[in-house]
């Protein structure tokens, strides 16, 4: 079984490269998003419809969609530019891992307010404050780069 597990890993390692880590961590978040979603509306007493989970299913689809291009650019960009033989320095663009970076936050916020919801005592308000004040961070560094 060992062997298998590790043929596996190698396997799906090698055809991933960079992106193994962030892909793990990008499905750990939205399977806990899941998950403690679930929990916490069993737990506050919420009917669970297939209509809000096929809405919820859609989402984190587009989640994937989204670190999916930005593997696309992440390839797609350097590629272009040599074609172009524009010598911008980007041969390690960092899109996706900026995109899974992002989705894994706000998957983390999330989670943090479904645990708050089925047991406020559980987690400390603290540490959603801080994954919240993170995302407005990177939010006002966008709105920033926009003016």
């Amino acid at each position: 079984m060992k062997k298998i597990v590790s043929v596996l890993a190698g396997i799906c390692l090698s055809f991933t490269k960079q992106y193994g880590l962030i892909i793990s961590f990008v499905a750990c978040a939205i399977v806990l998003d899941c998950v403690t979603g679930i929990l916490a509306e069993r737990v506050t007493g919420h009917v669970i419809s297939s209509q809000k989970g096929m809405k919820g299913f859609w989402k984190k689809l587009m989640l994937l969609a989204a670190l999916s291009f930005g593997f696309f650019m992440d390839v797609f960009i350097p590629y272009c530019m040599m074609q172009l033989q524009l010598d911008i320095h980007m041969q390690n663009a960092m899109f996706g891992m900026v995109i899974g970076c992002y989705i894994v936050l706000n998957e983390s916020i999330s989670i943090c307010e479904y645990i708050y919801r089925a047991n406020p005592e559980i987690m400390p308000k603290w540490i959603k404050h801080m994954l919240v004040a993170t995302r407005k961070q990177i939010d006002m560094g966008e709105k920033n780069e926009n003016k």
